[in-house]
């Protein structure tokens, strides 16, 4: 197939809305398809058929909204320069290639096996992809640190910034263009035609300011490239939008390079939250499929929060007690309704609660470094409510600066390189999954307690994004110098659809106004190497 071929067969796929669909949902087909798995009547073979031509459907339009999504980059920084980014996008192009052009449609028993065979194969990449996923952001981090300017557009350059500085003055600030929060008496930045970032003053507009020459706009903007939009065609900045949600970014006195960073930070985790989210349902589709079907079980199961708290609180402490080689402090779990039940994914629990505790242990040790035993305790508190089950977990590890709250979500905020620890244990686990032929989720849960404490995954923000897609959310509240608390919801309603936007929606909200990011072209030209 020829790279226009396979193009166009990503965006016919991409612009197909996707199906939203909700733990009950889940939850209900699961049941139902076991209750026929082992049937060898046609109703057996039916109910299976059914959600087989489902998949058969969805899929493609979740791989191919990830593959334009990708191609289309609405982060600020040129990612599909990054060799893991392009290999995630090939490996997703992939996928879609293998089920459209070479898996038949599930109607007959023999095609139905020939497409769960391909559902095989696509579940046993996930932990790869989501390893070439970390290693990207890991390695974006460090681009966008040391200003390589094969990453980091030219108007977030240090050169860049401190040329603009020195051309505008010292009241030429960085004036975001939140339409909450507009400043039309005050030079701002602008998206020019060109895709390049310029500074005009909105206050001379109707004088035609930089392009007639007039006194006070031509002077004293001319070393700034000079278009003059008209107010109401004036584009907004292309990394602060008005959908940007930091307050700080809505500061219309942010200097420049203070601005732009916070903002292309803000864009670029509002884009990895959605390939995450992406990536996170489309591989629940693939995996609940395979479960029934080879293993006898769904995903989506009525759990006790409890055990899981309890198992991950054992391999948490475990994992603490082989990093520093002595024992670890005690987790102190508090349950006034332990029997609790509610339905949910067990290893998505497992998952956020594993991550969380490593956290505390960690921050605890650390803090009270002059110790080897008599550490405060660390509380896991459960509770249950009408609307949610609840956990908080409270450490006395030293809190958080108030500086670097933020950077407690971002992707590009890394503490330490990855280990060489940590990438043996990603490599050992993906060949533990092929030779025991297990559920990559599964595998995940039975060897956590074989992972370092730190330096795999991408922690926190990817949680959140495990707590929020039905409906649950995570928090944390820090006080420097004593400790944080993590809070973390799961909703009771088994009716909360997935978050997950679709494409066009993602681009809308990323890009207002334009669906072009700055360096386009460029991405455009690496995406052709999708041959």
């Amino acid at each position: 197939m020829s790279t226009r071929a396979r193009n166009d067969l990503f965006r016919r796929f991409a612009s197909k809305e996707m199906t939203k669909l909700t733990l009950s949902q889940y939850y209900t087909a699961g049941r139902h398809l076991l209750k026929h798995r082992n049937s060898n009547s046609d109703a057996g073979f039916s109910a299976f058929r059914l959600t087989a031509n489902f998949l058969y459907r969805e899929l493609p339009v979740r791989i191919g909204q990830t593959v334009i999504g990708l191609k289309s980059n609405p982060s600020p920084y040129n990612i599909l320069r990054m060799e893991q980014f392009g290999a995630l996008m090939n490996n997703y192009a992939d996928d879609l290639s293998l089920l459209v052009d070479h898996t038949p449609e599930p109607n007959t028993p023999k095609a139905n096996e020939e497409f769960v065979n391909t559902l095989r194969t696509l579940k046993s990449k996930y932990r790869a992809n989501m390893w070439l996923l970390s290693q990207g952001l890991r390695e974006l981090s460090w681009a966008i640190n040391s200003h390589d300017s094969q990453i980091v557009p030219d108007f977030m350059l240090p050169d860049s910034n401190n040329n603009r500085s020195q051309h505008s003055g010292p009241a030429c600030h960085y004036y975001s263009s939140t339409l909450a929060y507009p400043d039309l008496s005050a030079p701002m930045a602008y998206l020019a035609p060109s895709g390049e970032m310029e500074m005009t003053d909105p206050a001379k507009w109707s004088l035609s300011a930089g392009r007639d020459g007039d006194e006070d706009g031509g002077t004293r903007y001319q070393s700034f490239k000079t278009w003059t939009p008209d107010p109401q065609q004036w584009k907004p900045n292309r990394v602060c939008s008005e959908f940007c949600d930091e307050a700080s970014c809505r500061n219309p006195r942010l200097s420049f390079s203070d601005g732009t960073q916070r903002c292309a930070e803000n864009q670029t985790r509002r884009f990895f939250d959605w390939l995450y989210s992406m990536n996170l349902g489309t591989q629940l589709l693939v995996e609940d499929h395979v479960a029934i079907h080879d293993y006898g079980h769904n995903l989506v199961q009525i759990i006790q929060p409890l055990d899981i708290a309890s198992r991950a609180a054992h391999d948490a402490s475990l994992i603490c007690e082989r990093h520093y080689g002595f024992p670890a402090p005690v987790v102190k779990i508090i349950a006034p309704k332990p029997a609790v039940t509610t339905t949910y994914v067990p290893h998505y629990l497992y998952s956020m609660l594993f991550e969380l505790l490593k956290n505390a242990l960690r921050a605890t040790v650390e803090h009270h470094s002059n110790r080897r035993s008599g550490f405060p305790v660390i509380k896991l508190i459960m509770s249950s409510g009408d609307e949610d089950v609840a956990f908080k977990i409270s450490d006395e590890g030293g809190g958080i600066p108030l500086s670097q709250v933020d950077a407690i979500w971002s992707y590009l905020k890394t503490t330490k390189e990855p280990t060489k620890e940590a990438a043996e244990t990603q490599r050992q686990t993906e060949k533990a999954a092929k030779r025991s032929n297990v559920l990559s989720s599964i595998t995940f849960m039975q060897r956590a307690s074989d992972m370092p404490l730190f330096g795999v995954g991408d922690g926190l923000p990817m949680a959140r994004q495990i707590a929020r897609y039905f409906g649950g959310d995570l928090d944390l509240v820090s006080m420097e110098g004593v400790g944080t608390d993590a809070y973390l919801h799961l909703s009771r309603s088994r009716n909360a659809t997935e978050p997950t936007l679709d494409l066009n929606t993602m681009l809308e909200s990323s890009m207002p106004g334009t669906t072009s990011s700055p360096h386009a072209t460029s991405s455009t030209s690496s995406a052709s190497t999708l041959a």
